[in-house]
């Protein structure tokens, strides 16, 4: 199992285009070897700084292998649904992957 993210940071307050955009059809879904998507939003944090400027939220896909995600993002449904440029209220995003080396239910 492989497990990619996208942390991204966007201006206090202006998460819900990031959350309909995400909420679009993309293909995804048909792609081989996808398992699960989830847009997940930080409701607390242990950071003594307090609230910042930023709402955090987390894009993640789950899949069969690290193999079927790099596929994805080679094929024309990636780039067609990275087709429409970045998010004026967008203000970082971290891209990184995870293989599963232990989980439990």
């Amino acid at each position: 199992m492989f497990i990619a993210m996208n942390r991204i940071c966007v201006r206090k307050g202006e998460g819900a285009e990031l959350v309909e955009r995400f909420s679009q059809s993309s293909g995804l879904e048909e792609q081989p070897g996808f398992v699960r998507f989830r847009m997940l939003m930080q409701s607390w944090s242990m950071s003594k700084d307090g609230p910042g400027e930023t709402d955090e939220y987390i894009s993640m896909t789950e899949w069969e292998s690290a193999d079927a995600f790099f596929t994805w993002t080679r094929s024309d449904a990636f780039k067609k649904a990275h087709s429409r440029g970045r998010l004026d209220a967008i203000v970082s995003s971290q891209p990184c992957g995870y293989d599963v080396v232990l989980e439990r239910s």
